[in-house]
């Protein structure tokens, strides 16, 4: 069950340690032999995988190197560099490639027949690499849009059909964003916290879910002032976007989800991350709003009756959850993500900041979400009861978040985001081991983070992120005592989520 959860044998809420140490294929160690032989060491023990996750995580060869990489990189022209660091291939070796070849045929003689080339590493599209999975699944897509009589779902399923068998992704991801259908359908390559080297490949991912027209009509305040937040934001002008498109919100009701889905349960997305297309039509958003009621219910509660003041533990509700939820997600869109480096290059800060940059975005939407929940307050759009639950909500939240571990990007974010405002003195620890929140320092204390992680991002600076990282990103002791707190009363880490709808379905077409 663990193995179902996590995708792979590291378990990634516990800083990707290895949970499973034996395999069937596995060599039991024999420390002597049946007769004495001299220098005998016995047989060494192998595991049927590496007890190190592999930050490439299956994207790059196993023994490359960032150097080798940015190399290889440097001397490509412009589209096969673009092809490099793109969402949608994976990075091989034509040495391996033609070692394969050689053994399979018979007739060769030696790998010395193929040619030394200058640099051993090269593209694969997605479209090849994954073919026999992908031309199934784009079979069933094409079978799915026959069936339906939504138009926009149709053209949704059928551009990706089309998509897996091109690599092309961008009609497809432009169909999803334009969905208007009661069932709502997300599947494709998107998310790129499995890349630990880089943060450069997107992972596969679906979910289904039955659209929540009550709630959906709610939340469009925050998708129609997306501009005005972007004017706004606490940091230098000349680093401001002035063309930021409405991200449309959809809220749904989870059926069914599957893919790179592992570990802690997502309660909403904004996707895609494409810069290209959030630059030409910004981004959409979609909100989980019965994993996030299970959440609340399962985790936040218990958490806050054990980690918040007792004078504090009222503001913690389901609506201010939920609503700083919302507001992360559209502060994904929000902020630099294409650049001007201070060389006058034009890059994305997903480029600059490599594998910091899924931990600092992470970090940004939360904090900058708070930043824009309080402007929103302040411009009477969202009821000013919100400013103390919002707030407490979101402390209670970090004993949630930190706890998915200091190797996943929201786990990285949220100690990054509880240790700076614990130390500028938002947050405050009290004898008993409870904490609150310092409401005459927190409004300044979150515009200080947002400014500071927003202006890294807008200077693509590597160098400020990894120190930022480096000195907050921590299990700092505040945090520790927390953590033990909630360890001996067994608060659940995460929800594991059950699909009998999806089930029934697929046993009935077993």
């Amino acid at each position: 069950m663990y193995y179902r959860i996590n995708k792979s044998p590291w378990s990634c809420l516990d800083e990707n340690e290895a949970f499973l140490t034996t395999a069937d294929s596995a060599v039991k160690l024999l420390p002597a032999a049946t007769k004495p032989i001299t220098g005998w060491r016995g047989l060494e023990y192998r595991t049927a995988f590496p007890m190190q996750k592999p930050p490439g995580a299956n994207f790059y060869p196993p023994d490359m190197d960032k150097m080798e990489f940015e190399l290889w990189k440097d001397s490509l022209v412009e589209d096969k560099k673009q092809d490099a660091t793109g969402f949608f291939s994976v990075i091989k070796r034509h040495s391996e490639t033609n070692l394969d070849t050689v053994l399979s045929d018979s007739t060769a003689g030696s790998i010395d027949q193929f040619p030394r080339l200058a640099h051993d590493l090269y593209t694969v599209p997605y479209s090849q690499e994954y073919k026999h999975f992908l031309a199934k699944a784009a079979e069933l897509l094409h079978k799915a849009g026959d069936l339906t009589s939504s138009p926009s779902l149709k053209r949704l399923l059928y551009s990706k059909a089309n998509a897996f068998i091109s690599n092309d992704y961008y009609d497809s991801d432009i169909a999803w964003m334009e969905l208007d259908s009661k069932l709502d359908v997300t599947i494709g390559p998107y998310e790129t916290y499995e890349d630990a080297l880089f943060g450069y490949k997107a992972t596969f991912e679906a979910f289904i879910g039955v659209r929540d027209d009550k709630a959906t009509n709610q939340v469009k305040l925050f998708g129609n002032h997306l501009q005005v937040l972007e004017q706004n934001l606490p940091m230098d002008n000349a680093y401001k976007s002035q063309d930021i498109i409405a991200a449309p919100i959809r809220v749904i009701q989870l059926i069914y989800n599957s893919g790179d889905v592992k570990g802690p349960q997502t309660v909403a997305f904004n996707l895609p991350n494409d810069e290209t297309i959030v630059k030409d039509r910004g981004t959409s958003m979609v909100m989980l709003k019965n994993v996030s009621e299970a959440k609340f219910k399962h985790i936040l509660q218990p958490i806050a009756e054990v980690c918040i003041s007792k004078e504090q533990q009222d503001c913690v509700d389901f609506d201010s959850f939920f609503t700083h939820t919302i507001c992360h997600e559209c502060c994904h869109g929000i902020g630099p993500h294409s650049i001007t480096l201070p060389t006058g290059e034009k890059s994305t800060v997903r480029l600059e900041l490599q594998e910091l940059h899924s931990a600092l975005e992470e970090a940004k939407a939360d904090i900058v979400g708070l930043w824009a929940l309080k402007f929103l307050i302040g411009q009477n759009l969202l009821p000013k009861t919100l400013t103390k639950s919002m707030y407490v909500s979101f402390l209670a939240g970090c004993f949630r978040s930190v706890r998915f571990g200091l190797e996943e990007a929201h786990g990285k974010g949220q100690a990054l985001q509880f240790n700076w405002l614990f130390e500028k003195g938002a947050f405050v620890l009290h004898p008993d081991e409870t904490f609150s929140v310092s409401f005459s320092k927190v409004d300044a204390e979150v515009e200080s983070l947002s400014r500071e992680i927003l202006t890294i991002q807008a200077k693509g600076d590597k160098k400020a992120a990894k120190a930022l990282l480096d000195k907050y990103c921590k299990m700092s002791q505040p945090l520790k005592a927390a953590l033990e707190k909630l360890e001996k009363i067994q608060v659940p880490v995460d929800i594991a989520p059950t699909f009998p709808i999806a089930d029934e379905i697929s046993h009935i077409y077993k």
